[in-house]
């Protein structure tokens, strides 16, 4: 369907409609610059000032857009972008080009969060979970730990103050939706209350219902369908004035028939697929206003990833059997202090994790295979039980402990830290048994520093540099992969990083009005990484028995990150560009990298902001890839086409209880295709025009 001419106009010319407001009587204005994070530095800043490549995504720019997950919000984000197809569980984060789950730290309420699986995305939870998403941008090793070589992505989920009014005990917020592209309906339910000024609770219910995708070129993206439901318990309870405990389950849940390989176009044959992913998060915080040496909180999170899959269909029937079982069970505790004393601010504590990776599967064994056809032509009568060769079990506990100093003395703020982290990897009993001979059991340990240096030079403008390194421990599956006979690589070292960054923020108040407020910040960084762990399954340079997985990678990339956002009392404006490139080992270009990107994204409010509006354009600039050439079987330098996405969302909060929403992706139907989740290559095409609403009522 295309938007009509008229319809444009009418759009375009309520514009200027806007209502008179009383400018004394508006608060401060903020950029999106201004929100306040913990994830830079774990002492509350805002983005702007942690001198650090941090940004805030809010439930509010969730909302806006009607996010479905929260890769679809990450538009006005430098070099950030997801990778991987439209459908469900088929998406991962990028940042600066690192898009494996391994290479980007990703967290809910505290309790990290992974999956790692072939041709299949990494996070599964529903948008409207979360009140913030806050993304930092470069290594953060010595706050986060191991596995943040690329960044850290720390969600919060929601909780009953997001929602109660002064002086509210108790409420309910029902909001119904419909998304036109494919046809998706969608409900979610909160209830919340405080029935003690000690106590907050809240409940949400989501649920999705869709049919396929409709792409971009007009073909529909078969077996894309959605049904899916989340789940978030959350409560927090005041002890004292001064401290709080707090407990949370969330839960998101989706089964459907669908592609085996979710990440990139191609047919696998498909599959039934559950997945299930729940968090549990207890917490403990103590800061008392009379003690300057005590700011503690302690956090114990367990998360669970489970994948089922079922009935394959075509060349997989063999590979999944009667029914194959992924899973990642991970805990984590998270104990951290600040102590400050005079000019110092110190910052340290000790992380825990313990995970544990399952992957196994119920077949009847072929005994006798057609290599023509990919297909079995005589089967085993006995059901039997094996681990996948290609996702070995495991576990792999993780404990590190830190130290940071936040030094400032008049417009100087130094802040330094160290980092000690230690691994111990082992399999499980059964792939064990079958190299006794060797000591199956792995350890590694790291040391890694960071420095940041910020210097106000004037009210407005500070500069700012830092030096930090970053490593990831090698995965259960790079020790110890078995498939295609291989053995496994216990020899394996960690991957290291070394990220310099340098750059500017200006912020200032009163630009052209009594009330507007205008922030920047230009970051410039280089980020090399060596010993980095490759796959290489070549029969002609690396044949079996050899070890898949080596340290033989090593890779530089750089680039340019500009941000300008202003707001008003009627309206804002948000300016976003990145520019990243690199190269690897041997010269080549790294054809992963995502392209340059420039959003632009503009509001208008009115009638006291009750009606809000919001149009967002984003370019993609061509990028060069190398591409897989079925006919050929080489690889070869391929152009993926530039493109340009428009967006527009309206919100109208009709009175104290009513509210609609309205929220167009790809205004223009344009045509384009997203980045591949393997190896960075050209994807899928994008999602057509979608026309979102949705109607909320509170009381």
């Amino acid at each position: 369907m295309r938007l009509s001419k008229l319809a444009l106009c009418i759009a375009s010319v309520s514009l200027p409609v806007i209502a008179q407001t009383n400018l004394s009587d508006q608060p401060k204005l903020t950029t999106t610059l201004d929100a306040v994070t913990v994830t830079a530095t774990r002492t509350e800043k805002t983005a702007l000032n942690s001198s650090q490549a941090v940004n805030v995504i809010s439930a509010e720019n969730i909302e806006d857009v009607l996010a479905t997950t929260v890769f679809d919000s990450l538009i006005a984000v430098p070099n950030v972008t997801a990778t991987g197809g439209p459908r469900a569980g088929g998406q991962k984060f990028s940042v600066r080009g690192f898009n494996d789950a391994e290479d980007v730290l990703v967290s809910v309420d505290g309790a990290i969060q992974t999956f790692e699986k072939y041709r299949m995305g990494s996070f599964f939870g529903d948008a409207d979970l979360y009140r913030t998403v806050s993304i930092k941008r470069g290594p953060s090793t010595v706050l986060h730990g191991g596995g943040a070589l690329g960044g850290v992505v720390e969600m919060e989920l929601k909780d009953a103050s997001d929602f109660l009014e002064p002086n509210q005990t108790a409420g309910a917020k029902i909001k119904l939706g419909h998304h036109s592209n494919n046809n998706e309906n969608n409900g979610s339910v909160y209830a919340y209350a405080r029935p003690t000024d000690s106590l907050d609770i809240l409940a949400a219910y989501i649920r999705r219902q869709s049919d396929d995708f409709e792409l971009s070129n007009g073909e529909a993206l078969d077996n894309s369908a959605i049904e899916a439901e989340s789940l978030l318990l959350k409560s927090e309870y005041y002890l004292t004035d001064d401290s709080l405990i707090g407990l949370s389950y969330s839960q998101s849940e989706d089964a459907q028939r669908t592609e085996f390989n979710t990440t990139d176009p191609g047919a696998w044959g498909t599959i039934y697929r559950k997945v299930k992913q729940s968090i549990t998060n207890l917490s403990y915080e103590l800061n008392p206003d009379n003690n300057k040496y005590l700011d503690l909180a302690v956090r114990f999170g367990n998360s669970q990833s489970h994948v089922t899959e079922s009935d394959g269909q075509g060349m997989l029937e063999d590979y999944i059997g009667v029914e194959s079982h992924y899973e990642y069970n991970i805990n984590t505790l998270d104990i951290m202090n600040t102590s400050v004393m005079g000019m110092h601010a110190l910052t340290y504590g000790v992380q825990y994790s313990d995970k544990e990776r399952v992957g196994d599967k119920q077949s009847y064994p072929c005994l006798e295979y057609n290599m023509q056809t990919f297909s079995c032509i005589k089967y085993s009568p006995e059901l039997t039980y094996s681990q996948m060769t290609s996702q070995p079990g495991g576990e792999q506990k993780r404990i590190g402990v830190y130290i940071q100093d936040e030094f400032t003395w008049q417009a100087l703020t130094l802040t330094a830290g160290v980092r000690y982290e230690e691994y111990r990897t082992k399999p499980t009993a059964l792939l064990a048994n079958n190299y006794a001979k060797l000591d199956t059991k792995v350890e590694h340990s790291k040391v890694v520093p960071a420095v940041t240096v910020n210097y106000q030079f004037t009210d407005e403008f500070a500069l700012f540099a830092s030096y930090q390194e970053g490593f990831r421990a090698p995965l259960i599956d790079e020790l110890y992969d078995l498939y295609d006979d291989r053995n496994p690589n216990l020899e394996l070292n960690t991957e290291n990083s070394q990220n310099q960054e340098i750059g500017i923020s200006y912020q200032t108040d009163n630009v052209f009005s009594y009330r507007d407020s205008l922030t920047g910040r230009v970051v410039y960084f280089d980020t090399q990484v060596d010993d980095e762990i490759q796959s290489n399954t070549s029969s002609a340079t690396n044949p079996a028995p050899a070890p898949r997985y080596n340290n033989s990678g090593n890779n530089d990339r750089d680039g340019f990150e500009l941000e300008v956002n202003y707001a008003h009392s009627i309206g804002y404006v948000n300016l976003a560009y990145s520019k990243i490139s690199g190269e690897d080992q041997d010269g080549e270009p790294l054809w992963y990298l995502p392209a340059d990107k420039l959003a632009f994204t503009a509001g208008l409010f009115f009638f006291d902001s009750s009606l809000r509006t919001g149009i967002s354009i984003q370019d993609a600039a061509a990028r060069t890839v190398l591409a897989y050439d079925g006919a050929t079987r080489l690889y070869k330098e391929t152009q993926q086409a530039s493109y340009t996405l428009v967006g527009l969302n309206a919100n109208w909060d009709i009175n104290d209880y009513w509210s609609v929403r309205v929220a167009v992706d790809n205004l223009l139907d344009k045509e384009y295709q997203v980045m591949a989740g393997t190896g960075g290559a050209i994807g899928d095409y994008g999602v057509g025009r979608n026309i979102k609403t949705q109607i909320s009522f509170k009381f």
